[in-house]
């Protein structure tokens, strides 16, 4: 049985008398409950505990968040630890990098460095002013870097950080576009930036699906050194000091000009990400459930 979870709705497993969400309440009022759990709460009060305890399984999205949970009491053998996915379907998709270039009215004959994804969540940076530091020092006129996503707000702040630094002939600000259009945008880039920040959110608890649409690209990866991108990646990427313009710019500068290593660090993460399936996701839970 394949199946995405998201906020607020139920699966009634078939063939089980279990309830899978992610609405913790449930856990007082239905007598076979799965809980995935995505964060955990800043003061976990008694009553947390007691629906944790009283779930037949908890699915959690790294492995920070069962370590807490086992400090909170909850038995090993309860959690299952499942990062998020991607539909291969949609970002393994056939077209090259010139053409995904030509139908997205994008520079051919530059090297596009690319991010997608929010320019700030919650309020919280996510490496944009980092990357742009980076850039400012980067040794390579011929490259651009390209920013896919971010409210209005978010991409005027960034242009003027740009504008100071001199680098504003090599920023390209898109927007936000349909997702339809994000395995495109991947596949028209030369390299991929991912250059969270170091604090607990990004360390520990995200599971970004930015990062298994990059590994599905087959796009070379430079990502910071976090414990929730780490245990995804692994070896698989080019991996950077968090809030370190100088390490993340001779990064962007090692790829652009070691093409072996670039088609190496693609096709280790498109091989690794073969594991990271909504698919594979769904299958691995429903055999925990019932082993």
């Amino acid at each position: 049985m394949t199946f995405l979870i998201s906020a607020k709705i139920y699966l009634l497993f078939k063939h089980y008398d279990i309830l899978y969400t992610r609405e913790q309440m449930a856990g007082f009022f239905w007598g076979k409950v799965v809980l995935e759990l995505h964060s955990l709460p800043k003061r976990i009060r008694p009553f947390h505990r007691h629906i944790w305890k009283r779930a037949n399984k908890l699915v959690v999205l790294t492995s920070f968040i069962k370590e807490r949970l086992i400090e909170n009491g909850i038995p090993e053998n309860k959690i299952i630890v499942a990062h998020d996915g991607v539909d291969l379907s949609k970002f393994d998709i056939d077209i090259s990098k010139e053409n995904a270039r030509r139908k997205l009215n994008l520079p051919q004959g530059k090297k596009l460095i690319g991010y997608v994804g929010m320019l700030r969540t919650l309020g919280m940076e996510k490496g944009i002013g980092t990357a742009l530091e980076a850039f400012s020092g980067l040794n390579s006129p011929n490259a651009i870097l390209v920013l896919v996503g971010g409210y209005q707000s978010d991409i005027d702040f960034y242009k003027q950080k740009g504008k100071i630094l001199g680098i504003e002939s090599r920023l390209i600000f898109i927007g936000r576009v349909s997702h339809n259009l994000i395995p495109i945008y991947l596949k028209a880039f030369d390299a991929l930036i991912a250059p969270f920040p170091k604090n607990e959110h990004y360390s520990f608890f995200m599971s970004p699906l930015k990062i298994f649409e990059y590994m599905a690209s087959k796009r070379p990866i430079i990502a910071t050194k976090l414990l929730s991108l780490t245990e995804i990646l692994k070896d698989s990427a080019l991996l950077v000091e968090p809030e370190h313009a100088t390490e993340l710019q001779e990064g962007i500068g090692t790829i652009l000009d070691d093409e072996a290593l670039a088609e190496n660090l693609a096709d280790k993460a498109f091989e690794r990400v073969l594991e990271f399936t909504w698919q594979k996701r769904a299958k691995n839970i429903l055999h925990e459930i019932n082993s």
